[in-house]
């Protein structure tokens, strides 16, 4: 990928993306009813499909349209098959553990009906598209042209950011679990140079969640 202009101005605008995602949900408080909002079995559908997925796309688009240093890129197979099977384990690893916070689960397990099936639909698809393109986009090209230090320094920032943004868990296992799983992904956006495999990959794994979940 070609080096940034001016790679200090460039980090800044990295930077300020996520910094307007992580604020973008507070705008719902500015409705007529935002208690009653964030109560609805439905919030995380609505967060992801009207907030973040909207907000995502044009930052992204806004972004490779003038900077062109985060292709969409081609999918191959053949370099997910080592980060699946991390991923897997990784997956086993925390139900061994019982490192899930039970509130949270018990919570989930209770949506049912169309509830369930845009949360679904959120943690399947609007998910990885939205978390790929801040964490593994905007929050690791932030510190991707300042030397191998600056890479590392990049991947565990974002992959500590991207744990501690899934707040509905409270185990310190499954933080460290998540941070591993983000700099996977890291790794996985590095080696392939583009945000498809990444994304796909997410999306696989969270199917796995779901189905979990469903059993």
């Amino acid at each position: 990928m070609e080096f940034p202009k001016d790679r200090v101005y460039h980090s800044v605008i990295c930077v300020f993306a996520f910094i307007g995602y992580f604020f973008s949900s507070f705008s719902l408080l500015l409705t007529p009813s935002p208690t009653a909002l964030f109560q609805s079995s439905y919030i995380i559908s609505l967060i992801s499909f009207f907030i973040y997925l909207p907000y995502c796309l044009i930052i992204w688009f806004a972004y490779q349209k003038n900077i062109k240093l985060m292709p969409l890129g081609r999918l191959q197979w053949n370099t997910l098959k080592a980060p699946f099977l991390a991923l897997l384990g990784l997956y086993f690893i925390s139900l061994f553990l019982g490192s899930e916070d039970d509130s949270w689960v018990t919570e989930i397990e209770s949506i049912t009906g169309s509830a369930f099936f845009f949360f679904a639909l959120s943690v399947i698809f609007i998910a990885p598209i939205t978390e790929e393109i801040i964490f593994r986009g905007f929050l690791l090209n932030a510190g991707m042209w300042y030397g191998n230090k600056g890479k590392w320094i990049a991947i565990i920032i974002s992959s500590l950011l991207f744990a501690a943004m899934h707040t509905q868990y409270e185990s310190i296992t499954t933080f460290i679990l998540i941070f591993v799983v983000g700099v996977v992904f890291c790794q996985v956006r590095i080696g392939t140079r583009s945000l498809i495999a990444p994304i796909m990959l997410h999306g696989i794994h969270n199917t796995i969640s779901v189905v979990f979940l469903m059993l």
